[in-house]
């Protein structure tokens, strides 16, 4: 993800897994916070992951065996035991939503927030353009949002078996009861892990056996097995996921398309730079560009829907309209544009200060070109010429008999 998450708390979004879905029935045994009579008193019953390693068990609970490493009761055991991936399951999500094709997929909204930062950029760059001022009070249309999308879930049936253990049917008593009233007249439960709730369902059917018949000399015990039918949602692939487990996109709030004039068949004026980035500038604006108006050619350009100096014939075009057409293009750049015109020969004499050299036209200023022995001279003071008048060349340094000296420019 490449943005920085403005509000963790709201945008974050843990992925369910099967993992999530038994921490969620245990949160729901530890919360009815099971205790009976026992030899030590009143005291809460252990509750264990059946299906945790034995070695593991032992070294974490060790409490809830004895010195020769039999189980100390009471003691309450849960188990997952059954697993169904049932597509006309009554779960939250029905259907089939696919995931984006891209790189960091989702699928499901789960979370829209205001993302302030990116939203007040805009605010007061409209502000200061608008009024001049940051932070004015104005509409703002432009609002950014962050929309957090997951993959779609996947409903799924669990069934767990909660298994109760007990030295005395009193205790048994104590720590079936709940399981019967906490739903109330229903079998319904609410579980809950993170941000994820699951729907269960405690069975009807409590299985309850005992050593009771046997007589033997084995010390008395009492066992029930409550089954617990959970309906949940997987999301994603877990470890082996490969895109993110959840997403951010921000919504698009302005669009920009650059101005294709050829393709809109749309020609303006030459002047003042309207073909180089500066369409629309107010002539005052212009005006103030150093130097100015000899930044841009002075030729105008034609209109594409005007007839006026076109010819229909092979014959010479009109010049005497001012617009440039295909036919008079040759005629306009001969009447205006002298290109590589001497100032000095090789081996030709040298003005008295031999610096000095005049152009036959007078030349708009900052459109010449000049050239000694092919290199290209630059305008300035400190450089390798200035300008004089109209139609004046003056070196910065003197010029020798053996330099070739050509101008291209304008006619002014």
């Amino acid at each position: 993800m490449s943005e920085t998450i403005d509000n963790d708390n709201k945008l974050h979004f843990e992925p369910s897994t099967i993992e999530t879905i038994d921490k969620s029935v245990l949160n729901f045994v530890e919360s009815l916070r099971l205790s009976t009579v026992t030899n030590k008193g009143f005291k809460p019953v252990p509750i264990i992951w059946g299906t945790a390693e034995r070695a593991f068990q032992v070294k974490k609970n060790k409490e809830i065996r004895d010195g020769q490493g039999l189980l100390v009761l009471p003691i309450i055991s849960v188990r997952r035991t059954g697993f169904t991936k049932s597509s006309a399951s009554p779960g939250v999500f029905q259907g089939n939503v696919p995931e984006i094709d891209k790189e960091d997929g989702g699928s499901l909204e789960v979370s829209r927030v205001l993302y302030q930062q990116k939203t007040l950029k805009f605010a007061n760059a409209d502000a200061l353009r608008l009024y001049g001022q940051k932070n004015y009070p104005s509409p703002n249309p432009k609002v950014v949002y962050q929309t957090v999308t997951a993959p779609m879930p996947v409903n799924v049936e669990v069934m767990y078996e909660i298994t109760l253990r007990t030295e005395y049917q009193q205790q048994m008593n104590d720590l079936m009861t709940p399981f019967v009233t906490t739903p109330g007249t229903v079998n319904y439960v609410r579980l809950k892990e993170n941000d994820h709730k699951y729907e269960g369902f405690i069975q009807a059917d409590y299985s309850s056996s005992d050593n009771l018949a046997d007589f033997s000399g084995d010390e008395r015990k009492f066992e029930t097995k409550i089954q617990l039918k959970v309906i949940g949602y997987i999301v994603g692939e877990g470890k082996n996921r490969q895109k993110p487990h959840y997403s951010i996109r921000e919504n698009f709030v302005e669009v920009k398309i650059p101005r294709e004039r050829i393709s809109l068949r749309e020609i303006p004026e030459h002047e003042f730079g309207s073909y180089y980035g500066l369409a629309g500038m107010p002539l005052s604006v212009a005006q103030t560009l150093e130097p100015f108006p000899f930044r841009f050619s002075n030729i105008p350009a034609s209109s594409f829907f005007g007839s006026s100096g076109t010819s229909s014939g092979g014959g010479s075009a009109d010049v005497s309209g001012g617009i440039i057409t295909t036919e008079n293009l040759a005629q306009y750049l001969n009447e205006f544009f002298i290109v590589r015109e001497v100032l000095k020969a090789e081996g030709a004499a040298l003005p008295a200060d031999k610096r000095t050299f005049t152009t036959t036209n007078n030349f708009k200023f900052n459109s010449e070109q000049v050239m000694v022995n092919g290199i290209l001279q630059a305008l300035g003071a400190t450089f390798d010429y200035t300008v004089s008048g109209s139609n004046t060349i003056i070196f910065t340094e003197d010029v020798e008999i053996g330099d070739h000296i050509v101008i291209t420019y304008i006619k002014g």
